[in-house]
């Protein structure tokens, strides 16, 4: 009995000092109504006990040890040092810097588009207008088509100004980060930054050669439009007086 009972207590330190990935009082009942048996049954029946419980304790024991390969690794010595942390975060800075620009390259492209559609309907209205000499229905609604035109003209101007002011801020953003990564350790990132902002300003260069080009051509066409709308409405008082005389 004494044998039972230093076998017994042996068991249940050892049953404190593993993990389970079960309840553990499960085992612990097995052992109790294992030892609560008489002397000569326990003597009789003790070695099929024992390797009962072994079983129990080695299948129990088994599967933290399959959940431990399963963790992730902690990372290494060479991932937590500053110059590495430093190295990455001027990368993410690169890449929200990148987004930033082309974001709003495609604003201002889009923009521009608008701009220059805006004025060549305008100059279209323009020169339907002074085809049409007459007072009626038809020229007044083509003057109002002229003014809500200018007003579109208008807006598309203020809103492409507007972006092409905030792209001052964001080139200067975009150098800055250029060259912070080169200093961090990021060289290629650094050089991947300077590659899309050369091409972002050339590709802003050809949208601003258009829209000027545009915008010329409509300054010309505003200009005829004023000179012969003066001298439509110069013929239309002197038919009106003549008109008056003859009466």
């Amino acid at each position: 009995m004494a044998f039972c009972n230093k076998f017994l207590f042996r068991t249940l330190n050892s049953i404190q000092n593993m993990s389970f990935s079960v309840e553990p009082k499960i085992l612990l009942n097995v052992l109790k109504s294992i030892f609560v048996q008489h002397s000569t049954h326990l003597k009789r029946s003790l070695p099929h006990y024992v390797k009962t419980s072994l079983f129990f304790m080695f299948v129990q024991c088994d599967f933290p040890l399959e959940k431990d390969n399963k963790l992730k690794q902690a990372p290494s010595s060479h991932e937590m040092t500053h110059e590495y942390l430093i190295r990455q975060a001027s990368t993410s800075t690169i890449s929200a810097t990148q987004q930033l620009l082309t974001l709003t390259f495609a604003a201002i492209s889009d923009t521009s588009k608008m701009y220059r559609e805006c004025m060549e309907q305008l100059m279209s209205l323009m020169d339907q207008s002074l085809q049409v000499q007459s007072a009626g229905s038809a020229h007044s609604e083509l003057w109002d088509q002229v003014i809500e035109m200018r007003m579109k003209v208008r807006d598309c101007k203020q809103r492409l100004e507007e972006l092409t002011s905030f792209m001052e801020y964001v080139d200067k953003l975009a150098t800055s980060a250029a060259e912070t990564a080169y200093l961090g350790g990021a060289e290629h990132m650094s050089t991947v930054m300077c590659e899309t902002m050369n091409s972002a300003h050339a590709k802003l260069a050809l949208e601003c050669d258009k829209t000027r080009d545009t915008e010329n051509e409509f300054l010309k066409q505003q200009e005829n439009f004023i000179r012969r709308t003066c001298e439509l409405e110069e013929g239309l008082k002197g038919r009106e007086k003549a008109t008056e005389k003859s009466k």
